[in-house]
This record gives structure tokens, sequence and C-alpha cells, in this order.
């Protein structure tokens, strides 16, 4: 049953990331948005998600795996319903960013969780193989379930699918998932350094799809772009101050063979390291 809810979640945010892209003409024509304001629907869920992935695999080290997952499962599915009743093109991208960030929950622990329960050797080698299957097949299901829903039942129902769902995930996981703490304790969570490099990487988005239409030297694109610096030399400031950094800036500073090799281990260590500290590969 376990590993059927952490496939599910899995599922579910693989899913995502390609069922709204089937539905963004409808969504365009609905909001009379021009097609780079609609590229922010799937821009915000991706970024969202790469800007948490790492601060919430370190939540889970700390509060427990299974907390942050059914947290995220909670979250995503709240987002869900308030992308479907969104009555604005920006609302409906502010849900798709907490989708983003209940989808980082998620992603992460459930890899965690999965590891913890499947002992190394043949049996976690067969269920990986049926976790690869699942996420290959959740990009192709994506696109044809969002051409289906969006032709019989309307865009906003690619939305609304998650929400049976996740409610039944969530369900499941409170019955079936193991309990219990983290392991890391009296560790600190960079929550600046996770919202400062978000940031940045939006504004730098918006500015570069800004600069495509109205050039480099129009306001929109100048002050987002500016904007972007800022916030990512605040994260860069942040990252050397701060006493759990998402990134440790002293890898960059090693030789390059060494600086390669570290920062190999470093994106290795963030799904695998979290289900316990025997496992970690740094």
């Amino acid at each position: 049953m376990i590993f059927l809810v952490v496939i599910a979640a899995y599922f579910m945010d693989i899913i995502d990331a390609s069922i709204v892209t089937v539905a963004l003409p409808s969504i365009r024509i609905e909001f009379a948005a021009s097609i780079p304001d609609s590229q922010w629907i799937y821009g915000a869920y991706a970024i969202t998600v790469a800007g948490f992935l790492l601060l919430m695999g370190r939540a889970g080290d700390v509060y427990g795996q299974s907390k942050i997952f059914i947290a995220g499962l909670i979250l995503f599915t709240i987002a869900s319903f308030t992308g479907g009743v969104a009555q604005s093109l920006l609302s409906l991208i502010v849900s798709r960013s907490v989708q983003g960030i209940g989808a980082a929950m998620t992603t992460v622990t459930a890899f965690a969780i999965f590891i913890r329960i499947f002992p190394e050797g043949p049996e976690r080698n067969k269920a990986l193989g049926y976790l690869v299957a699942v996420l290959s097949g959740g990009f192709a299901a994506g696109a044809v379930a969002g051409g289906a829903l969006t032709t019989f039942l309307g865009w906003r129902s690619v939305m609304f699918i998650n929400v049976p769902i996740g409610i039944v995930a969530a369900l499941l996981c409170r019955r079936y998932l193991p309990r219990g703490g983290g392991w890391l304790k009296n560790q600190h969570l960079d929550v600046p350094g996770a919202l400062t490099v978000t940031t940045g990487t939006i504004l730098l988005v918006f500015g570069l799809t800004n600069a495509a239409g109205l050039g480099f030297a129009s306001e929109w694109t100048f002050v987002p772009l500016v904007s972007s610096a800022l916030a990512l030399g605040a994260f860069l400031f942040i990252e050397s101050r701060s006493k759990a950094p998402l990134m440790p800036l002293a890898l960059a500073s090693r030789p390059s063979g060494h600086s390669s090799h570290s920062f190999h281990r470093l994106w290795l260590w963030a799904p695998f390291s979290l289900s316990n500290p025997g496992q970690r590969l740094l």
C-alpha cells in the first residue's frame, strides 16, 4: 500500500507537468492572455519545484519524511482546487506556484520513503523499474488526459482531477505511512535561500520573456533583470552566511576536478540521502 501511495504521488506530480500544457489554448482564450503570459502557467510550476526541492529534502530530514509528504499532498490538493476555480490568469499562476511547492515536498520525500521501505538489492531494483516506468508514462498520460478532459469537461477539469486523488492519497498516507521524526536535530532550514533563488529565477525568466517582444531597453525588461541580479546576489550572500545552506559555496571554491565531482555528489545526495543517515553520499 505504501508503494502504491508513493507511486500515485509521483504520478500526480509528473502528469501535472504535462496535463496543463494541452489545456493552454483554452485557458488563453478564456482569460484573453498572450502566449508569453500563458506560458507562466507551466513555468511557475516548474520553477517553484526546482527552487524548493532541496529545501523540502532538508525539511524531511528535520521534521520527518512522512509529515512533509502528507503536508505536500494536502498543499498540492488545495492549490489544485483554487486553480480550478481561478477567475484570473494571475490567480491561476499563483495556484500553480503553490502546486509546485507541494510537488517539491512530495517528490523528494516520496523517493526517501521509497528507498527506506525497499532494502538494497533485487527487490529495490525491481521497484525502481516500476517507478521509472510510471515516470516515463506520466508525461504521455498527461498529454492524453489533458486533451480528453479539456475537450469534454473544459480546462478547469485538469485542475480538479487532482483533488479526489490527493484526498484519497492523503487519507491512505495517514493510515499506512510509517510515523517518526527526522534524524537531523537542531538543524536550520534555509528558507531565505530558497525564496531568493526562486524569486531571482522567476524575475530572470520574466525579463528575458519581455525582451523577446519589447527589447532590452524596455523598463519591463530592464527592471526585472536588475531585480533578478539583486535577488540572486542576495541568495549568494545568504548562502555564505547560512548555517545550513542549500548550496554550500565552499564546493565552488575547490579546484575544478574536485569541484565538479563535489557538485555531482551534492545532487546525488539530494534525493538519496533522505531515508536515513547511513545512506548519505556526503
